[in-house]
């Protein structure tokens, strides 16, 4: 199957407002390509510099890319949201369009994709590496495909992070927007009784439930299609994991409060810091306190629990 590759040009402002219009309108991935984030990292961290296009590093532009399927007539109803995004922030956005096969998206992520670790606990291995587990290590096997949540991203590792610890066995967890599956099995890996998943991205959910299988836990982690705000209703749980935008997050956090029993938890990421006041006003507002907030350039992950 082929995909169609639309990148958005745009300055920093409007990266999350594009990214959550492409999520809403269930593109199996998004990619976003941020210069400036880049050479603050760099200077923080080990840097391999054929990861990237030559020239990357000195563009000033971002670039959000999304995926797909060849099927979808999708790019009247971008254009569209994208003019109010330029009414609303007053940035100029460009769109080029291309074609990706599938083989050539595997091929291409899997070259720059490795076990890496996550915290004190944590390993994230893709299923076609070897690796020697050390004492006290849990891994998730995870092949990610096209589904967002390969643990590289700030905001997915600041979920993992958060589940390595106020996880503390039997739990019952909601993964609101599950992409790859990362977040659910790593989840029960580290303890939880069971987790029930649901994203909007039919392909995320092709790959969490193969996700689910290489890991074993069919008969503990549930996935299912479906809008996230409308499967929170109605349900009861521990732990609540949005690793979403800021605007979702938002959408969640008034369904979130009625699900979680007393003293649950509630994680948020994928938040740009200029939205986080927002987000910890609306915490607030539904009876949240404010556990642990981590920042990562210009990301912000909150653990929030329910009084």
């Amino acid at each position: 199957m082929n995909w169609k590759e639309i990148s958005v040009l745009t300055g920093g402002i409007c990266v999350e407002a594009i990214a959550g219009i492409f999520h809403r309108l269930g593109s199996g991935g998004v990619v976003i390509e941020d210069p400036q984030g880049a050479r603050k990292y760099i200077n923080k961290e080990p840097w391999v510099a054929d990861s990237v296009s030559p020239d990357f590093l000195d563009h000033n532009f971002v670039v959000v890319k999304a995926y797909f399927h060849e099927d979808r007539e999708i790019l009247d109803e971008i254009y569209s949201c994208l003019d109010i995004v330029r009414d609303n922030f007053g940035v100029e956005c460009k769109v080029y369009i291309d074609e990706v096969r599938d083989e050539d998206w595997e091929q291409n992520w899997k070259k720059y994709y490795h076990t890496f670790k996550v915290g004190d606990r944590l390993v994230i291995k893709p299923s076609w590496e070897e690796y020697t587990v050390q004492p006290g290590e849990v891994v998730i096997e995870l092949d990610p495909g096209m589904a967002f949540g390969t643990g590289i991203h700030a905001s997915t590792r600041f979920c993992l992070k958060f589940i390595d610890k106020y996880i503390k066995g039997g739990e019952t967890i909601i993964d609101a927007g599950c992409g790859s599956g990362i977040l659910s099995i790593g989840a029960v890996k580290l303890g939880a009784k069971s987790v029930f998943g649901m994203d909007v991205d039919p392909v995320a959910i092709i790959v969490a439930r193969e996700n689910i299988k290489i890991n074993g836990l069919q008969d503990r982690i549930e996935v299912c299609e479906g809008d996230i705000v409308e499967n929170l209703q109605g349900r009861q749980a521990d732990m609540i994991l949005a690793n979403i935008t800021a605007e979702l997050v938002n959408m969640v956090i008034p369904e979130a409060a009625p699900v979680l029993r007393s003293g649950g938890y509630l994680f948020g990421s994928g938040i740009v810091d200029s939205r986080w006041p927002g987000v910890q006003q609306q915490l607030e507002k539904y009876g949240f306190e404010i556990v642990e907030v981590l920042n990562d350039i210009d990301w912000v992950g909150v653990a929030a629990r329910k009084k």
